[in-house]
């Protein structure tokens, strides 16, 4: 690609992040490690979802901008995960403002795949920046996940693909020296992306990525890195532009140190002392494993209590609910803080009264997707009563279900429609009740919000209390079992 300008012998010193979900105190200390370095020429990157975790929003809105104002010299650019939209109007709106005061601070945010539906960009919100640093202007472009559940937001997500032409325009217009690509989607979509814009003439730099919970091997050959979540690492590199031949050098993963600057310090034990964040809840008794987008022993000793709260015949919610696994741990205990890892929602549980063919619509919802891709939020997990028996059809992105056993007894007949008039009593959660990822028979249905002592209860407290109780009921290592899923 040519310049319009004399190209300089740049280096830019890059330190990237992702997911860190609000864990605070370990952003705080990744933001530290960066400091002491001291390295000019600094850029930090963020793969995205910073929100929707542990410690306070604000408190992990504001770190960043704290960094900023002690060193003005260092850019930003962060791109969004599909945890930064949140579940409501009010955390959309939140993040629409927060966009806004890090761009009042001189911290920039991108993301070329998010709309409104309108059919144009938020105006809080750009396709990419321009980054200018040792003499080398640096294009720095995001991308979301696509299958964010914000239309009735009025924000629509674009598959990345179809925003690429647009992208390389800019490119060929801005003529930069180097080109990144934040991707919030998995390490596949990451090489797909790189691979599709080399057919555009394009040649992607550098990729960090986002999204994944679990730790990524790196691929060298395309430059694409994926920090570990919940800021347990960053890495570290730097991006060299000599007349033109660009590589990418020194890269090294950075575990995170725990040392913190006094800078975040008060705020931090402050909320961490008044909270009890580090205090002993329960004692670690399950082994309560957590999977995405299957069936799990967490999803279902979650979904089992809820059904025994909610006195319910089944009980299932929305599995983007569960953050980590809470894995079985000798003679040790579960915290307040490993409890906000594992989920932090709030929600209160509702039921309704529903046909077996109502069950199979919002089964056959959850399981659109089954079996075959790297992520489907909108799976349910289920609680243990439950066996759905199916086939999963590619080719027509469906999972057809032939059966569903609620304790072993069958809700349909040969041909896939209710075998009779019987109604069954659903627990589930609030977000897929206000037909959130699709769920429109359960919008549609006759609801109770369920109470105790006249107060609505939440899924976070049903958890913590079926956690309390797993000490007198089971055998300290056992793995809770999960429903299952049966594809002939």
């Amino acid at each position: 690609m040519s310049h319009s300008h004399t190209p300089f012998q740049g280096t830019t010193n890059i330190y990237a992040m992702s997911d860190t979900h609000q864990d605070t105190r370990k952003t705080c200390a990744l933001l530290t490690q960066i400091m002491e370095e001291g390295n000019s020429n600094s850029l930090i990157l963020n793969g995205g979802d910073i929100f929707k975790g542990i410690y306070p929003r604000d408190l992990e809105r504001d770190v960043y901008i704290k960094l900023k104002k002690a060193h003005p010299d260092t850019q930003m650019v962060m791109t969004l995960g599909n945890n930064d939209f949140g579940f409501f109007k009010e955390s959309v709106d939140y993040l629409a403002k927060t966009i806004k005061t890090f761009t009042a601070n001189g911290i920039q945010t991108v993301c070329a795949n998010i709309f409104e539906d309108t059919g144009k960009r938020p105006s809080w919100l750009k396709p990419y920046s321009i980054v200018e640093i040792d003499g080398d202007r640096t294009f720095v472009t995001g991308m979301c996940i696509d299958n964010i559940n914000t239309a009735r937001f009025g924000i629509i997500p674009k598959k990345s693909n179809e925003v690429i032409d647009e992208l390389v325009d800019a490119i060929n217009k801005e003529k930069p020296d180097n080109i990144v690509l934040l991707n919030h989607d998995y390490k596949d979509s990451s090489e797909n992306l790189v691979k599709e814009f080399a057919k555009k003439g394009v040649n992607i730099d550098l990729v960090i990525g986002g999204h994944d919970h679990e730790k990524v091997d790196a691929n060298t050959d395309l430059n694409i890195y994926y920090p570990q979540a919940f800021a347990d690492s960053m890495y570290r590199m730097k991006l060299v532009n000599q007349n033109g031949e660009k590589s990418v050098e020194d890269v090294a993963e950075i575990t995170n140190s725990s040392i913190v600057s006094e800078m975040f310090e008060e705020e931090l034990t402050d909320y961490e002392k008044t909270t009890g964040l580090y205090e002993n809840i329960a004692k670690s008794t399950l082994h309560l494993p957590k999977t995405y987008s299957a069936p799990c022993a967490l999803g279902s000793f979650l979904a089992d209590e809820i059904k025994e709260v909610a006195d319910s015949d089944i009980a299932f919610f929305s599995t983007g609910f569960l953050m980590k696994p809470l894995n079985y741990k000798p003679n040790a205990y579960i915290t307040n803080y490993d409890f906000q890892k594992t989920i932090c929602a709030d929600r209160p549980i509702k039921t309704a009264t529903l046909s077996a063919n109502e069950i199979k619509a919002v089964f056959s919802n959850a399981l659109k997707t089954y079996n075959y891709g790297a992520s489907n939020p909108k799976f349910l997990q289920c609680s243990n009563n439950v066996l759905i028996i199916g086939q999963d059809i590619p080719e027509n992105e469906c999972f057809e279900i032939s059966q569903i056993f609620i304790n072993g007894e069958p809700l349909l007949d040969k041909n896939g429609k209710a075998l009779n008039n019987k109604k069954y009593k659903c627990a589930f959660d609030e977000y897929i009740a206000n037909g959130g990822q699709g769920n429109v028979v359960l919008q549609a249905s006759e609801q109770q919000i369920v109470v105790e002592n006249g107060t609505p209860v939440k899924i976070n407290e049903i958890l913590m209390n079926g956690l309390k109780k797993a000490e007198c009921l089971y055998e300290e290592g056992v793995e809770y079992p999960s429903f299952k899923i049966l594809v002939i």
